[in-house]
Order: structure tokens, then C-alpha cells, then sequence
């Protein structure tokens, strides 16, 4: 699967732990192709799905403190 993965130009963008104990992992390339992989306890990987035009959404910055004068 790594080897597709990089074919592709796609680099590990997030991932985390399923309800049912899988690890999603989320990959993405430079030229929007994204794919969705989930693993199991034993290892065993399998492509959830993929696409293209990923956009990457970044957090917004925390509000700054209001300063009394």
C-alpha cells in the first residue's frame, strides 16, 4: 500500500483512532488526489476510498486577549 501511496505522490496528512478500533489514516498529494485507509489490530490495511481535490483546512488561531486600557 506504501508504494501505491507514493506513486501517487500522497504523504500522511492525519489519522486517528475508529469506534471500532481501527487506525484511519488520511493521505493527501500536492496535486489534490487523497485517500482514506483503515488498519486493523492484526496489521492488515485495506483502501477505504480516494478521490481528488483535497483542500486542506487549517484550525482558526485562538482569539486574541482583549487588552484593558
Amino acid at each position: 500500500m506504501a508504494g501505491l501511496l507514493s506513486q501517487a505522490g500522497e504523504i500522511t496528512v492525519g489519522r486517528g483512532l475508529s469506534s471500532r478500533g481501527y487506525i484511519i489514516e488520511v493521505t493527501a498529494s500536492p496535486s489534490g488526489g487523497w485517500s482514506v485507509i483503515a488498519t486493523n489490530t492484526k496489521g492488515i490495511s485495506c483502501m477505504v476510498d480516494a478521490g481528488e481535490a483535497w483542500q486542506a483546512v487549517l484550525p482558526e488561531p485562538p482569539p486574541l486577549p482583549e487588552v484593558n486600557q
